[in-house]
């Protein structure tokens, strides 16, 4: 019976350290996972970022090109 209920406490006991050790797991791949979304959030900003520029090249490209055929006219 002392050995049964000595089991028992190590089982316990083995959980327990088992779910500490998860957690602490989960509190690293929280950590991980917040520095990964503002990574993409500073990406995402850089791609917009990008588009604007281009788009204004593309603007400006246009408005030349229509400057020019006017002059030619």
């Amino acid at each position: 019976m002392q050995q049964d209920n000595f089991a028992k406490i190590i089982l316990i006991s083995d959980l327990i350290k088992d779910k500490e050790a998860k957690e602490e797991e989960l509190l690293y791949y929280e950590k991980v996972m917040q520095e990964l979304l503002f990574k993409m959030q500073m990406v995402r900003k850089e791609i917009n970022l990008t588009n604007t520029i281009i788009d204004v090249i593309k603007n400006e490209k246009a408005d030349i090109l229509d400057r020019k055929s006017t002059r030619l006219n």
